[in-house]
């Protein structure tokens, strides 16, 4: 089974278990927008600059890892997408591009979703993707660190 994994869940899993994850993710098929990395690299960036939670090589080292990561699981771009169903999630639903990015690869891959993000919680449903949050995910990665 393939898992779309949104930034939302893939930040703390970066954060929690870094390099370590390349074992899990090669043993389990994980589906990620490169729109992921730059979303999980923001999001340390913002840890250190703006939120002072985080060293700059703290989180330098967490936007390496997860780039390395990335690319231990299926990668999708913009250019693999079906932008018009896209699109129309978004307007439909009155949510981001961004997270209807996510909701059409897991609808076309017929995969559930893992999420923390309350858009893509509430509209995925109704495209009949399965939610899974961060912990079932964390859960399903442990087993492919065994």
């Amino acid at each position: 089974m393939t898992y779309v994994i949104d930034a939302s869940v893939y930040v703390p899993l970066v954060l929690s278990f870094g390099g370590g994850l390349v074992k899990a993710f090669k043993k389990t098929k994980i589906a990620l927008l490169d729109l992921t990395v730059y979303e999980a690299c923001n999001a340390f960036w913002k840890g250190h600059a703006k939120l002072n939670m985080m060293s700059r090589d703290e989180a330098l080292a967490a936007c390496t890892a997860a780039k390395m990561l990335a690319k231990h699981a299926i990668l999708y771009r913009v250019g693999d997408l079906n932008v018009e169903e896209i699109m129309k999630i978004a307007i439909e639903n009155n949510i981001t591009f961004y997270d209807a990015s996510y909701i059409s690869l897991a609808t076309s891959l017929k995969a559930p979703i893992a999420s923390e993000d309350e858009d893509i919680l509430n509209v995925a449903p109704k495209y009949g993707v399965r939610i899974m949050r961060l912990e079932e995910v964390r859960s399903v990665l442990k087993q492919g660190l065994t």
